[in-house]
C-alpha cells in the first residue's frame, strides 16, 4: 500500500497546484475589476430599446389581386375605395311608398279577415295635433281613404296624387309639414276645438236618473273622430281579480269629464259592454268597434263591491 501511494503521489501535488492557480486568478481579476471599472449604482441606466410590434401577415392568395390594389409602378397611389353597389334593376310595382304627409300611426285593431270592416286604424296628424280612429274606406282629413288595414302599417290613397302610401306604426313620424294648408286654421284651433267638445258633452248627455243616460248620435261622431280629447278625463288601468283579468278600473275621474257626465265614478271597474266581457285590451278594441253604431249600451259595473248597470240610448 505504501509503494503505491508513493508511487502516485504526485496526482495529488498536481491538483493542488492547480485549485491554486485558479483562486489566484479569481482574485486577481476581482482586484482589477474594482479599480478599473466604476461603481455600478453611479453607472448610467440603459433602457433595452421595446420590441418593434410585428407586422400583421398577410393573407395568402392565388387571385393576384393584391399585387393589382398596391400598383407596383406607382408608389404613392392609395389603394381604390369601395364604393357601394346601387340598385340598377327596375322597381318593383308592388312596393307602397312611406307617405310624406305629416301622419303617425298610432295604434292598429286587426281583426279576421271575414270582418275586416271591423279592422280600424289611429292616426295623428303632427301638424294639427288632431287624432281620430279610421275604418277601411273611411277618408284620412287632407290625406285620402283607407284601402288596407294591417298590424304594423296602413296604406291609403293619397287624393293628392293619386297613389298608394303607406303610414308604419314602426317608422319615425314624418316631420310636420312648413308648407300651409289649404284651409288655413288658427293657432287657437285646439283650444276652440276643446270649449266646443265640452259644450257638446254637457249639451250631448241627458241624465235620467243615476244609472239612465241619453245620449245623442252627433256626440259619439265628435268622440270618434278625436278620442284623446276625452281620453284625459280619467286614468284607465287594467284589473285582474284572483290573478285573472276581470276588466279595466277608472282612476282620478274628473268631475267636468264625459265619464262623470256618463255617470262612471272614481274606483268603479268595468267588466262587460252589451254582454260582452272586457277581459282583455284586444277583446275591449273589439268590442269597441262592434258597439259604435249600436242604438243602446248596457255596461256592467262594479262600484265599492256592489254590482252595477249603466244604460244608454244614442238618439
Amino acid at each position: 500500500m505504501q509503494e503505491y501511494v508513493k508511487r502516485y503521489f504526485w496526482v495529488v501535488v498536481a491538483l493542488a497546484i492547480a485549485l491554486s492557480a485558479v483562486f489566484a486568478a479569481k482574485l486577481v481579476n476581482n482586484v482589477a475589476e474594482a479599480k478599473l471599472l466604476p461603481d455600478a449604482k453611479r453607472s448610467p441606466k440603459i433602457t433595452p430599446p421595446a420590441p418593434s410590434p410585428s407586422a400583421p401577415i398577410a393573407a395568402r392568395t392565388k387571385d393576384g389581386k393584391p399585387l393589382i390594389d398596391r400598383n407596383m409602378f406607382c408608389s404613392t397611389c392609395l389603394p381604390p375605395v369601395p364604393v357601394a353597389a346601387t340598385p340598377t334593376g327596375p322597381v318593383d310595382p308592388n312596393v307602397v311608398p312611406m307617405t310624406s304627409l305629416p301622419l303617425l300611426l298610432v295604434a292598429t285593431h286587426v281583426t279576421d279577415p271575414r270582418h275586416a270592416k271591423h279592422a280600424f286604424a289611429t292616426i295623428l296628424n303632427t301638424a294639427t295635433q288632431k287624432q281620430g280612429a279610421y275604418w277601411m274606406e273611411q277618408e284620412i282629413p287632407g290625406a285620402g281613404p283607407v284601402v288596407a288595414i294591417h298590424y304594423k302599417y296602413v296604406d291609403f290613397t293619397n287624393k293628392a296624387t293619386g297613389r298608394k302610401e303607406r303610414i308604419s306604426i314602426t317608422g319615425e313620424a314624418p316631420a310636420p309639414s312648413t308648407t300651409p294648408a289649404v284651409v288655413a286654421e288658427a293657432p287657437t284651433q285646439p283650444a276652440k276645438d276643446t270649449d266646443d267638445l265640452t259644450a257638446a258633452i254637457d249639451q250631448g248627455i241627458k241624465k235620467i236618473d243615476e244609472t239612465t243616460f241619453e245620449i245623442d248620435r252627433s256626440l259619439v261622431d265628435k268622440v270618434l273622430a278625436n278620442p284623446m280629447a276625452v281620453a284625459k278625463g280619467a286614468r284607465v288601468m287594467p284589473s285582474s281579480k284572483n290573478g285573472e283579468p276581470n276588466g279595466f278600473k277608472l282612476y282620478a275621474v274628473r268631475p267636468s269629464s264625459v265619464y262623470a257626465k256618463l255617470g262612471f265614478a272614481n274606483g268603479d271597474t268595468l267588466h262587460a259592454i252589451n254582454g260582452m266581457e272586457l277581459n282583455s285590451m284586444d277583446k275591449a278594441m273589439e268590442v269597441y268597434s262592434k258597439v259604435r253604431d249600436a242604438q243602446s249600451l248596457q255596461v256592467n259595473v262594479t262600484r265599492r263591491g256592489k254590482p252595477v248597470t249603466l244604460s244608454y240610448t244614442i238618439r
